[in-house]
């Protein structure tokens, strides 16, 4: 089983300045036996700094966040965590997982104990050596408050790490993390003598160099699957296996798919709410404009029939008015 591994060292000053080169690749060549430079195009950073020396970094981010604390030769000024796991673990869960992976484990560290991004130096991931890994760098500041009683943010690496067996529980915590996020990792196992692991400890643990000759020889002879039947001959898996490397797999990414088709019935059941609501209206205007039409129709008739009307009137008046003048012709003349 694979592990979640997270190791945090403190620096000096002139420890964090020498932390640069390595990580940032600015050198042309390393004493590190396992950096393959032809790789190195692969790296990337979740934080870049602005610039290459830490130290310079480092007065930025003091200065842009306003932290405060009194610092001198022998203070902690940064912290490193590097995080990582075995190369078996990032190759069976490919390129995108592993990225999904340092991107969660980056998001954690910002979280943890009110860190905050804005107080990472660097954040890169490494690809161009045996096993991936992150180098997360950051300066440890904690909330605290000045002499005045007001709320200031401060740099104190003892401060950040004074809780008792305070790696332990970093280590629970970043392991509830990966859980959480559905990758099937074991707990990192701890030492009781000591609260972290050196490099050459940390490679022991992830079996790297046991891995490190194997997987030489697997690149060479790898195989591109055409179905699954291939797939289950080559590997040979154990119900064991096959269950967590297929079946769980795929179980995961069928009830993400039902999720899904959960929400495009129902954004469907809208769309088909919608149309009829417009059908509705559409059936209204035509109603409104029938009703509409035949008012019209009854109005000018009846602007028809009183036109009518008044020109009957109109004649009626003329033909009393003639009958009237020669009524009174008859009477002067009678007279």
């Amino acid at each position: 089983m694979s592990y979640a591994i997270i190791r945090n060292e403190k620096y000096t000053k002139e420890q964090m300045i020498k932390l640069a080169p390595h990580n940032e690749r600015v050198k042309k060549e390393y004493s590190n036996k396992n950096i393959d430079k032809t790789k190195t195009y692969r790296n990337y950073h979740l934080k870049k700094p602005l610039f290459l020396n830490y130290f310079k970094e480092f007065k930025r981010l003091k200065e842009q966040n306003n932290l405060k604390g009194q610092l001198h030769k022998n203070s902690i000024y940064a912290c490193e965590m590097i995080i990582t796991s075995d190369k078996s673990f990032f190759s069976s869960i490919g390129e995108k997982e592993t990225n999904r992976y340092f991107q969660i484990a980056y998001d954690f560290v910002c979280n943890y104990k009110n860190l905050g991004k804005e107080n990472i130096i660097s954040a890169v991931v490494h690809l161009d050596e045996e096993t991936p890994h992150m180098h997360l760098t950051y300066i440890p500041v904690v909330d605290s408050v000045d002499k005045n009683g007001n709320s200031i943010r401060k740099i104190g690496g003892y401060d950040f790490w004074k809780e008792r067996n305070s790696y332990m529980i970093l280590q629970d915590k970043f392991f509830e993390c990966v859980r959480m996020n559905d990758f099937n990792l074991e707990r990192g196992k701890n030492n009781p003598n000591r609260n972290h692991k050196t490099v050459e400890e940390l490679k022991e643990q992830t079996n790297f160099y046991a891995v490190k000759e194997k997987f030489k020889d697997d690149e060479k002879n790898s195989v591109v699957y055409t179905s699954v039947k291939s797939f289950l001959n080559y590997e040979k898996f154990t119900p064991e296996s096959v269950e967590n490397n297929l079946l769980k797999p795929l179980l995961k990414e069928n009830n993400k798919l039902m999720y899904e088709l959960k929400n495009l019935k129902l954004e469907f059941t809208k769309i088909e709410n919608f149309i009829q609501h417009y059908k509705d209206i559409q059936n209204e205007n035509i109603y409104l404009k029938e009703t509409n039409n035949s008012k019209e129709i009854e109005l000018n008739a009846t602007y028809n029939l009183i036109q009518r009307l008044n020109n009957e009137k109109n004649e009626l008046i003329e033909i009393l008015e003639q009958n009237n003048i020669h009524l009174n012709k008859i009477d002067r003349e009678y007279k």
